[in-house]
């Protein structure tokens, strides 16, 4: 199973207690920020787009219309949206 964006984190956190100030070099991160914000919110607008296509099925609403509006094939859309993943 892969470690969440908040174990990593946590895992950094804890490498950051044990080294010492002599092993640091400055590094710019802001670039490196900026992509895990970005992640964090395309993995918030996945969830959001996943809940309106689970909505949208619920209103009757067919795949082929569905896959339009995602600019995909209704195939695609129903392969993506249509069978949950097992628990």
């Amino acid at each position: 199973m892969k470690p969440t964006r908040a174990q990593r984190a946590a895992a950094l956190e804890q490498w950051a207690e044990r080294v010492g100030p002599s092993d640091l070099v400055e590094a710019e991160t802001a670039i490196l920020r900026t992509i895990a914000e970005l992640a964090q919110r395309r993995e918030d607008l996945d969830a959001q787009l996943a809940e309106a296509v689970s909505a949208a099925r619920t209103q009757q609403r067919t795949w082929a219309e569905i896959g339009i509006m995602l600019g995909v094939s209704k195939q695609a859309a129903h392969r993506k949206y249509g069978n949950p993943a097992p628990t």
